[in-house]
């Protein structure tokens, strides 16, 4: 029942980009007429709609949907096991289901892939042409596109729709235009939200997809670092040390039981914001300062990163110097 409603959705994901015609030939002409000149040259024209593109000719687009799967690091040597599996599936029985592409505003003869990376990757790696549809869409119309097909695939983990609501938020996107692309509440965004603003990105990076735990594992780890019972150092630490951990969900599971047994730790009882991005909190047992390594601080934190032992040396100096003797 699964695979029957998951390839009900995309199919409704082709249909809503592609537009409902009863003429493949009506249909390729008119996608020829839509397209800008530069493009037209790197399509070979196929049956419904559907053209055939080299996968070199496709850049990337858009909110980020999936951990690891970076359609410019394309290794024919190193691919991800799923993608591997994809690509021995494609060899055997062809591509099935056609990604969706627009042509590219900034390089001419080139295509954005609005959904389907993997199925690109698997084609790269087999040096064949993609199957896929273009359409001329604009950025609200190509996310929409993107945020349907997402819906109708049951492999996307809770955490990767987490990480992807807050790409398409940081892109620009309103909060509704979010809702409506992924077809969620209101609720459930908020909760998205909540995850990826309480766990650190590098945290989220470290554990990965965890394509087995659901909103309650994702809420549990949360909750650690909400109530300050688990920072990012020793989260990372933690996971650093896990490594051989077979899978996402192992190491999800396994630094929650961790910290489980530890039991709480200290509350932090100030925090401070001397500039935005930078972040101090003060506790019983330590002192802690986190510069996010992005935007307006991004520089700022790879500078300290190179000066912060010469200024702390200085500081302690002073402190000796000020304190009372005896």
């Amino acid at each position: 029942m699964a695979m029957g409603k998951n390839k009900t959705g995309i199919m409704a994901a082709i249909t809503a980009a592609a537009g409902s015609t009863a003429d493949a030939a009506e249909t390729r002409e008119r996608a020829q007429r839509t397209l800008p000149k530069g493009t037209i040259g790197s399509v070979r024209a196929g049956l419904g709609g559907i053209q055939e593109i080299d996968p070199g000719l496709i850049l990337p687009w858009g909110p980020k949907d999936r951990l690891e799967v970076e359609l410019t690091a394309v290794n024919s040597g190193n691919l991800q096991p799923g993608i591997q599996d994809l690509a021995d599936s494609i060899a055997s029985a062809g591509q099935q289901i056609p990604v969706l592409l627009r042509p590219s505003k900034d390089r001419d003869g080139y295509f954005e892939v609005i959904y389907g990376r993997r199925r690109i990757l698997a084609c790269k790696h087999l040096d064949i042409p993609v199957k896929a549809l273009i359409r001329t869409l604009d950025d609200t119309d190509a996310l929409k596109a993107k945020g349907l097909e997402n819906a109708s695939r049951t492999e996307l983990s809770y955490y990767e729709r987490a990480r992807f609501a807050h790409a398409i938020l940081e892109q620009g996107f309103s909060r509704s235009e979010t809702i409506e692309a992924l077809a969620i509440s209101k609720n459930t965004l908020s909760q998205l939200e909540r995850i990826v603003r309480l766990v650190p990105m590098n945290v989220g990076d470290a554990i990965g997809a965890a394509p087995e735990a659901g909103r309650p594992k994702w809420m549990a780890l949360a909750t650690l670092f909400d109530t300050d019972q688990l920072t990012e150092q020793a989260a990372l630490k933690f996971l650093a040390k896990s490594g051989t951990e077979p899978s996402s969900d192992n190491r999800l599971d396994a630094l929650i039981a961790a910290q489980s047994r530890r039991g709480p730790q200290d509350r932090i009882s100030r925090e401070q914001q001397p500039i935005p991005g930078v972040s101090i909190r003060s506790g019983k047992s330590s002192l802690q300062l986190s510069i996010a390594r992005k935007g307006s601080t991004e520089k700022f934190a790879d500078w300290l990163d190179l000066h912060l032992e010469g200024l702390i040396k200085e500081s302690f100096e002073r402190f000796q110097s000020e304190s009372p003797k005896g």
